[in-house]
């Protein structure tokens, strides 16, 4: 009997070794049903595995089974919605979005735009900062009520010099009647000019800023823009 025993261990140390190096380790169902056969299989004659702990095992392979399950379906159902959204970020391009951010992007002989949203009337003013953190331009809005605004920058410094085009970086100094900063969101403003399809989940572009698809808030017809400050 100790020598079935031993036979018994062996391979199901065999067993989960073979599944070890198909699997880096992890326990199949096949491996499970394996096991759990060779078990029925090497048990005592003369000292059956008592039906309780008999229906104990059914039930973790039962269980081992609706998980796999589960996860196929889960895989199944993540794998259609990366379709989806990859689909729906190429239906984006040349559609005017709004997206999370504090990007513009300059274009030679035009204007970039931002937005903002505060939550209370303020004084704002467009602090425009290139690439190094240095500021480029400050360009005062005077008192705005609460609510969404968008901005646009010529693309001239303090100075009245052109700006090189590129990536160049924006945040919104708001101050209330009492000199305290008031909240404000700030938001990527354009047209969307192309997508990438790389990597996990696909990536917008207005001109040279990259904008991921949970970014955006936002989409509307080029023109169609409102509260403009």
């Amino acid at each position: 009997m100790i020598a079935a025993l031993q036979s018994a261990a062996n391979q199901g140390l065999q067993i989960s070794t073979d599944a070890a190096s198909e699997s880096r380790s992890k326990l199949g169902r096949d491996d499970f049903l394996k096991i759990f056969l060779t078990q029925l299989q090497y048990q005592d004659p003369l000292n059956p595995m008592e039906g309780t702990e008999f229906t104990a095992q059914l039930a973790q392979f039962s269980s081992l089974e609706q998980l796999f399950n589960v996860n196929e379906n889960l895989s199944k159902i993540k794998s259609v919605q990366d379709s989806e959204s990859r689909f729906q970020a190429l239906g984006l391009i040349g559609k005017e979005i709004k997206a999370q951010g504090d990007s513009l992007s300059l274009k030679e002989g035009a204007s970039a735009t931002g937005a903002f949203d505060i939550q209370e009337t303020a004084e704002c003013t467009v602090i425009i900062e290139d690439q190094s953190g240095n500021v480029v331009r400050k360009i005062p809005l005077g008192q705005l009520d609460p609510g969404h605004h968008i901005f646009a920058w010529d693309g001239m410094d303090e100075a009245g010099r052109e700006m090189p085009p590129g990536r160049y970086g924006f945040s919104i100094l708001s101050l209330n009647d009492t000199g305290e900063a008031v909240p404000t969101d700030t938001f990527i403003c354009g047209v969307v000019s192309r997508v990438s399809m790389e990597g996990d989940s696909p990536v917008l572009y207005v001109e040279d800023v990259p904008i991921s698809l949970d970014q955006v808030s936002e989409v509307q017809l080029p023109g169609n823009e409102d509260n403009s400050s």
